[in-house]
């Protein structure tokens, strides 16, 4: 039986998300309790290559799940906020139960 806090394996998120590894990188700008995050958090945390993460950062941009805030100082990096929503809410309450789980 899957319960809430049971790993979605990428076959599951490419079903929900038409991604295999959308869920991965949701939940962990979930994480991030709308603080913000750049894609190397995100793919250091993950350990998926940019190849992935990057576009599918763009993709959450289009669909308005997260906001382009600006650049670090000084630097190339950019940073993100992921914006309020049911998916948000939804990938923040599987991440607590996750850890709270294991």
């Amino acid at each position: 039986m899957t319960t809430a806090i049971d790993p979605i394996a990428p076959e599951g998120s490419k079903a929900l998300f038409g991604n295999s590894y959308m869920h991965t990188v949701l939940v962990e700008i979930s994480k991030h309790e709308g603080e913000p995050f750049s894609p190397k958090q995100i793919i250091d945390a993950t350990g998926l290559p940019g190849g992935l993460v990057h576009p599918l950062i763009k993709r959450l941009r289009s669909q308005h799940f997260i906001e382009y805030i600006g650049r670090v100082p000084g630097e190339k990096t950019t940073l993100y906020k992921a914006n309020d929503n049911p998916y948000i809410r939804a990938a923040r309450e599987y991440a607590r139960a996750s850890a709270a789980s294991g």
